[in-house]
């Protein structure tokens, strides 16, 4: 009797029970699972800094206020009535603008003309004595807007505008030059 409770302790042993119970089938090992860790969140790029806010608040210049360049005044000046600059020959008339930060600006000529002899007035824009843009033909006698681009600093800027193309003949024709506003936009 010995020798089977021996082998009955050997065959538990084996199997795993310490009690006297048959074994119970055993099941198999389920493969580890991996540890859950946090998802790793991608590195996002630092964002820039917000543009700028621009002010395009346009800055208007007051053409009551504009200076010839030339010597015969009775050919240049303001038309209270009219209210607008007149050029009745070839010259420049400068007017003093704030600029209030350095930029790139749209400058807007609004002006009109007498034609002659089937041409409008032409004229050069200039900003601080350096001509922007090209020589411009006004595309007709009624106040239109020109409008040039182009980097301005901040400060007190000389606008000019010049007439280039004046025709007279005493009683037959006279091609005039009208000036009836200037403002600046800032576009950068």
């Amino acid at each position: 009797m010995r020798n089977n409770v021996l082998a009955l302790a050997a065959a538990l042993a084996i199997s795993g029970c310490s009690s006297g119970a048959p074994a119970a089938p055993s099941k198999p090992a389920e493969p580890e699972k991996p540890k859950m860790t946090p998802a790793a969140k991608p590195v996002e790029a630092p964002k820039p800094p917000p543009a700028p806010v621009i002010d395009r608040t346009p800055i208007k210049a007051d053409v009551s206020k504009i200076k010839f360049l030339s010597e015969s005044s009775e050919l240049f000046g303001y038309d209270d009535g009219e209210s607008r600059a007149f050029f009745y020959t070839n010259g420049t008339g400068e007017l003093t603008v704030k600029v209030p930060a350095d930029g790139e600006y749209e400058v807007v000529v609004t002006a009109s003309c007498t034609a002659a002899k089937g041409e409008n007035a032409k004229f050069k824009l200039k900003v601080d004595g350096a001509q922007v843009g090209a020589e411009t033909q006004l595309k007709s006698e009624d106040a239109k807007d020109y409008s040039f681009t182009t980097a301005i600093k901040a400060g007190d800027r000389k606008i000019a505008t010049e007439f280039t193309n004046d025709l007279f003949k005493e009683g037959e024709y006279d091609l005039n030059f009208f000036l009836n506003g200037l403002k600046l936009i800032r576009t950068r």
